[in-house]
């Protein structure tokens, strides 16, 4: 295929829910869709191809369907595929669910094929990576791996988590062995010997997911675990959690007048025997009006000193994977710490790492000896522009450009790509985490289903006619 009515580029959880909503939502359609995915899975990306046992959904499996008004659909494929005879540990204490991340990737995989068989529209999965992109007369060209090309008026960016950035005092550190820059890599934790003492950069979710990794594995040797402010996902309430509370009415034009509001409304629920996390659900609803509301200063401001308080009461660890940090924090052979790597040198076997503390007036007040240390700082997206291939051919071309928090692509409100001068391009979308920089918050579901579902309408709309009447007449 060289020419389609449309391309996608990436298929993970983003880009299947876009694709899965196209072809559901809008039957009518019919044409060539073109999906650039290197991995043979569709809908699992980094977060849900993860073959590790110890790695779980983070949310419950009832509120993880990839269609928002059929919500019990996960549930139904894990009752009917046996995944849960297979996963004895996924049931937790309160008979909720917690699935491996892996039993997710394919309910997707599994969900977005059976669309694509339903569908009169043909979808071609090209199992190999876009190195570029560029304007054409009639749209876009994309360029793959292997010299090929193929062009399509309509283009949708859904590429995903990128690896994380790498600390600037371990850049020295670069292609050590005992530097585990990517924990997201296969197997990246394989070398770590089981009694070897570790340092993991990072205390949210991929942090926490590198030490349940570790103990499955059979670690048993020390972990320090730091961040610049020791924060860790917060433990979930056993009480039902129902979003509760306004913050749009009216909404606030400023990151400290937000932080007293949420607080007051946390103060408010829990004298009616609410627990927080009820705010925090209304707040992720609402949270697209809340950030759009927001000048530009204030959301780097929010970005900067609130985000971490954020992170940790929006995404809480699986029940399976908290109560091994709680073990290790409470036997001793887990410590975590407020502080910043200051400095990491090689020592023989070892690299000793200077630990500078949050409140420390600026001295290295500590120094550890590890074996390895695990890189669990986040997705580089402030970097993903200049580093992926893909975004940075359409930059250079200024074609695209970052938001202005640097938290990915700049769109519309329609998800449509802004060019270096702010006009917004008619066939060129986002679809999730990498918007989220005009939407707000994409990082998990329901909005990881919702945007893209948008984004499929908008599309479907600007369908070329001439398609349809070529493919129906045959």
């Amino acid at each position: 295929m060289t020419k389609a009515d449309l391309i996608l580029i990436g298929a993970g959880l983003s880009g299947a829910a876009f694709l899965a909503h196209l072809l559901r939502d809008h039957r009518g359609l019919r044409g060539r869709v073109a999906v650039v995915e290197p991995s043979s899975r569709l809908g699992a990306g980094l977060a849900y191809g993860t073959e590790d046992p110890a790695h779980r959904v983070n949310v419950a499996a009832g509120r993880m369907s990839l269609f928002p008004d059929r919500p019990e659909h996960f549930l139904d494929w894990l009752a009917a595929s046996g995944a849960l005879a297979r996963d004895p540990g996924a049931r937790g204490a309160d008979g909720t669910l917690h699935p491996r991340r892996i039993a997710f990737g394919a309910y997707v995989d599994e969900s977005l094929r059976a669309e694509i068989a339903a569908s009169s529209v043909q979808v071609e999965h090209l199992r190999t990576a876009a190195i570029a992109v560029s304007r054409t007369g009639r749209g876009w060209q994309v360029a793959l791996g292997g010299g090929a090309t193929i062009d399509a008026p309509l283009l949708v960016l859904a590429v995903g988590h990128t690896a994380p950035d790498l600390p600037g005092v371990l850049a020295g550190l670069a292609g050590d062995p005992r530097l585990v820059a990517d924990p997201w890599r296969p197997d990246a934790l394989a070398r770590i010997a089981a009694d070897a003492p570790v340092l993991v950069v990072g205390t949210g979710l991929t942090g926490c997911d590198v030490i349940a990794s570790l103990r499955l594995r059979g670690h048993r040797g020390p972990i320090v675990a730091v961040s610049r402010r020791g924060l860790l996902p917060r433990p979930r309430t056993r009480l039902p959690v129902e979003a509760w509370g306004d913050f749009t009415d009216p909404v606030c034009a400023t990151a400290l007048s937000l932080l007293r509001r949420v607080r007051a409304a946390i103060a408010e629920a829990a004298t009616l025997g609410r627990p927080w996390e009820d705010v925090i659900a209304q707040l992720r609803v609402q949270g697209g009006t809340v950030w759009r509301a927001l000048p530009v200063h204030e959301r780097r401001r929010l970005l900067r000193h609130l985000r971490p308080f954020w992170d940790v009461h929006r995404f809480q660890c699986a029940p399976q994977i908290d109560a091994v940090v709680r073990a290790g924090l409470s036997a001793g052979w887990l410590s975590v710490m407020a502080a910043t790597p200051v400095s990491a040198t090689p020592d023989g076997a070892l690299l000793r790492v200077g630990l500078r503390s949050r409140g420390g007036g600026g001295r290295e007040t500590r120094t550890v000896a590890v074996a390895a240390i695990v890189n669990c700082t986040g997705p580089g997206h402030r970097s993903v522009v200049e580093t992926h291939p893909v975004l940075h051919s359409l930059a250079a071309a200024g074609h695209l450009r970052a938001d202005p928090c640097r938290l990915g692509i700049d769109v519309d409100l329609d998800s449509r790509v802004l060019d270096a001068a702010g006009r917004a391009w008619p066939g060129l979308f986002v679809a999730g985490p990498l918007a989220r920089g005009t939407h707000g918050e994409l990082m998990g579901l329901p909005q990881v289903a919702l945007q893209p579902r948008a984004v499929a309408a908008t599309v479907a709309a600007l369908w070329p006619a001439e398609s349809q009447h070529r493919t129906r007449d045959g």
